[in-house]
């Protein structure tokens, strides 16, 4: 009798120190990547031009409002995005509509940090095998894309993540 619960004892031992050890490598693990916390589908907030002056206003592309659109990244390395007008023209144009798809990485190490849309087919071709950077900043559920263009101007769209 005192064997089987020497051995009873010792297997419960065992288990609990296994148990123990897995908690500890669930803790220990690290952070989510800036990658993985990309993942997901984001609701365009606000899309503006911020000018050197420190003004800003809704992006003139668009018209007058904040345009409507969602961007799109998956755990296997692909994106897409859809930017529409509210009050776009009704001529069957593309006018103050931009759409693209295609792969992405980030880069971690840029600083700030970056995540380039390596673009595969959109709306416009000539953006065709560009790749577009932009800067990324991510605070749980909100998400800032920073578009750096020829002029001083800086083009900054607010997500938040659709859950």
């Amino acid at each position: 009798m005192k064997i089987k619960r020497a051995v009873f004892v010792a297997a419960m031992l065992a288990l609990a120190i296994f148990w123990g050890s897995l908690r500890a490598k669930k803790s220990a693990a690290a952070p989510p990547s800036l990658k993985e916390q990309l993942i997901g589908t984001w609701r365009l907030d606000s899309r503006v031009v911020r000018h050197p002056d420190g003004t800003s206003n809704p992006d003139p592309q668009y018209g007058p409002e904040y345009p409507i659109g969602y961007i799109m990244y998956d755990n296997t390395g692909h994106m897409a995005v859809q930017f529409m007008g509210l009050h776009r023209p009704n001529n069957h144009s593309s006018l103050a509509y931009d759409a693209y798809f295609g792969t992405y990485s980030v880069d971690e190490k840029a600083n700030p940090p970056t995540v380039t849309h390596h673009i595969e087919g959109s709306l416009n071709p000539n953006g065709v095998g560009h790749d577009n950077v932009r800067d990324l900043l991510l605070n749980g559920d909100k998400m800032m894309l920073v578009v750096h263009s020829s002029t001083l101007d800086l083009n900054i769209n607010s997500f938040s993540r659709v859950k």
